[in-house]
């Protein structure tokens, strides 16, 4: 399969997930306050007539606040976007091996910052990259749903950036005009 119909295939695949998207989990993870705030008479108030007005629908249900995919202590710029890496099911070694490939495109993909979707739990890897790492685990029993549960919300989360296949990071000889087709 060409690079450019693997690219394509990911797409589709994905805007099928984000479509199956669970919207209890789009609700659980908004970004309805800032973490950390002091919960005074006046921000209880507050947080209860915005829960009323949202079911009169008087105001948004969406956050308000952008999702920012760029970690804080990593130099980027604030403008920058989410470049998807997914690399489900794949091993720990092909998957290193692939993000020192990204690592040697990134230059010549100036306002992107890398998303990496990986079930390889490798974290002290991944924190020396300075990437922001959406970890989707394997679970088992009862708990096993949850894992297409998350595929499916993080496909709907990244739905608007695009997406690129792991297999991208092992090619040696990538365009990246290749890379980033609408």
């Amino acid at each position: 399969m060409s690079l450019r119909a693997e690219i394509e295939a990911l797409r589709d695949e994905l805007d099928r997930l984000a479509r199956q998207g669970e919207a209890g989990l789009t609700r659980r993870y908004a970004l309805w306050h800032p973490p950390g705030q002091r919960r005074t008479a006046y921000r209880r108030f507050r947080r209860a007539l915005g829960r009323v007005l949202r079911r009169l629908h008087l105001r948004p249900t969406q956050p308000i606040e952008p999702w920012l995919p760029g970690l804080k202590h990593a130099d980027h710029s604030h403008e920058a976007r989410a470049l998807v890496i997914w690399a489900l099911d794949t091993d720990r070694e092909q998957l290193r091996e692939a993000c020192r490939g990204f690592e040697r495109l990134l230059p010549s993909l100036p306002g992107w910052i890398p998303v990496l979707i990986t079930d390889v739990a490798d974290f002290a890897f991944y924190s020396r990259l300075g990437w922001l790492v959406e970890y989707v685990p394997t679970l088992s029993g009862p708990a096993a749903s949850y894992r297409e549960r998350k595929r499916n919300y993080l496909a709907w989360r990244y739905h608007d950036a695009p997406s690129l296949p792991i297999s991208v990071g092992l090619q040696q000889d990538v365009r990246t005009e290749d890379l980033l087709i609408d």
